[in-house]
């Protein structure tokens, strides 16, 4: 079966109708609905159901596995190509990593920045999503990398090879009003009453060590990613609370304080799929990564 079978159905599934689609992948409606008549033979099944209204394409169940398994299908003819291409060019290529939204920031600083300066051919795609998001990318083949900061879904289906506990610390102007900043470190308890600005990953960690321990802070935000977080920090509006990584750097403004307390930890992992080869840039960084972390 000819590749461009499969992308076209993938497109005419995404697309939700076939005239979409044949915009999309310019191949005229007749092809296009001649070839999914061909795959529908192929396969022995009815892999669409075509409704009225403008997104009429409505998949099967066995609609619903060809599409899995021909993004799987064209996801690895692309990192073929991709892996020849570094054969003949050297390391050159592209880089995907998806990633947890807190952790992009620190992932630059302590990695990328220097791996990039070592190897300048190499360009990167980066994927601030959520876990449900990430373990979608990864299966389907869009990256190969998975950073997160919580157990990946569908976790039998991942190789987990690097794991670290990450510290929430808090983040707050030089000069806010509510606590000190001469301190390196604070106690949970001194954050009761204080308007606290929460990173989504570690909100619900927070807030019930928080309740455990009887004190209640006053909520502020809670923010979709770090870098939200920290800038209701830089803007001397509360207190940011935000997992982070030994050394990271933030603004020269703000103060970075440990939260005295073993519970506050959140599990950094670094993932790839289960017996996925892997494209000669994804290893070569995995590499540089082993042996920096």
């Amino acid at each position: 079966m000819d590749m461009e079978y499969y992308r076209n159905f993938i497109a005419i599934v995404e697309a939700g109708s076939l005239s979409a689609a044949s915009k999309r992948v310019h191949v005229a409606q007749p092809a296009l609905s001649n070839q999914l008549k061909l795959l529908q033979k192929k396969f022995g099944a009815q892999l669409v159901n075509i409704r009225r209204g403008v997104h009429n394409i409505e998949l099967t169940n066995a609609g619903c596995i060809l599409y899995n398994k021909a993004k799987y299908l064209c996801s690895l003819e692309d990192d073929t190509q991709r892996e020849i291409s570094d054969c003949v060019n050297g390391y050159t290529g592209t880089l995907r990593v998806s990633l947890s939204p807190s952790m992009s920031i620190a992932f630059i600083q302590t990695y990328l920045s220097q791996f990039s300066k070592e190897y300048p051919q190499i360009n990167y795609e980066l994927y601030e999503v959520s876990i449900l998001e990430q373990t979608n990318q990864m299966l389907t083949g869009k990256t190969e990398i998975g950073v997160a900061n919580a157990p990946l879904t569908q976790e039998s289906r991942f190789d987990t090879i690097y794991t670290k506990q990450e510290r929430l610390v808090a983040v707050m102007h030089k000069d806010n009003p509510w606590l000190p900043v001469d301190d390196k470190a604070l106690l949970l308890a001194h954050m009761e009453d204080m308007p606290i600005c929460l990173s989504r990953g570690c909100s619900t960690l927070f807030l019930n060590v928080c309740s455990d321990s009887m004190i209640f802070p006053q909520v502020l935000s809670i923010n979709s990613t770090k870098l939200a977080t920290v800038a209701w920090a830089k803007e001397n509006a509360g207190i940011a609370v935000v997992p982070a990584s030994p050394g990271e750097i933030f603004d020269n403004n703000l103060v970075c304080k440990i939260i005295r307390d073993d519970r506050l930890f959140l599990n950094k992992t670094l993932s790839i799929v289960k017996g996925r080869p892997l494209s000669n840039v994804a290893q070569l960084f995995l590499n540089y990564f082993s042996q920096h972390s």
